[in-house]
């Protein structure tokens, strides 16, 4: 009897071990916004029109967002559905400034606008790493963003860096999800938070 549960429990032991070593496999990641509590939506409320443009990624490391290096050997890596990191930032900010009461015109919209967003990801990494009793998981971002002004020409330049970590005991997709989208989600607050609007144009809110 001793001899059987011995087994089990090694057995069990081998299915954990298999169950942490890495495959090799790429695990989508949905980067998207925290969507704002609606009193932060009635106050942010502007009618400017806002066309969101293209993200340029140009990072120096391009392949996929990142990696899990798993306890007992081998890698898993993640990646943005499509493979296009880009796209899923533009979509994102979106998202966001949607949900803040911002005019966000829509792609192949004939609605001219007032201010145009474009940007760069200078970084955006993630890494999950496991260790025994827990899984650590961290996020880099810094994104570039450009506003063109129409009414005059003007340009309005910011740079938004951003870090997070966070430890989870069994480790899911979807808790790096949330590191990375809150991550995400504070840079986009600091580009509201640190422009403001004059007529139909963008500005900064500091000298």
């Amino acid at each position: 009897m001793k001899a059987a549960f011995a087994r089990c429990v090694g057995g069990m032991g081998l299915v954990v071990m298999v169950g942490c070593a890495g495959t090799g496999e790429v695990i989508p990641l949905q980067l998207h916004a925290v969507p704002p509590i609606p009193e932060n939506v009635a106050k942010s409320a502007e009618p400017l029109r806002v066309a969101i443009g293209e993200f340029e990624d140009v990072r120096s490391y391009r392949t996929g967002l990142g990696v899990r290096t798993h306890l007992w050997g081998g890698v898993s890596y993640f990646d943005v559905p499509g493979g296009k990191p880009g796209d899923a930032v533009a979509q994102a900010l979106t998202e966001y400034l949607t949900a803040k009461g911002w005019h966000v015109i829509k792609p192949g919209s004939s609605e001219r606008a007032d201010v145009g967003l474009v940007g760069k990801i200078l970084e955006l990494f993630v890494h999950a790493k496991s260790r025994v009793g827990f899984t650590q998981m961290t996020t880099q971002t810094k994104l570039a963003i450009r506003a063109n002004n129409s009414s005059d020409g003007s340009l309005v330049r910011m740079t938004l860096n951003g870090a997070g970590s966070e430890d989870v005991f069994w480790f899911e997709p979807e808790d790096l999800e949330a590191v990375v989208n809150d991550v995400l989600t504070d840079s986009f607050n600091k580009l509201v938070h640190d422009t403001k609007v004059e007529h139909t144009s963008l500005r900064l809110t500091g000298p």
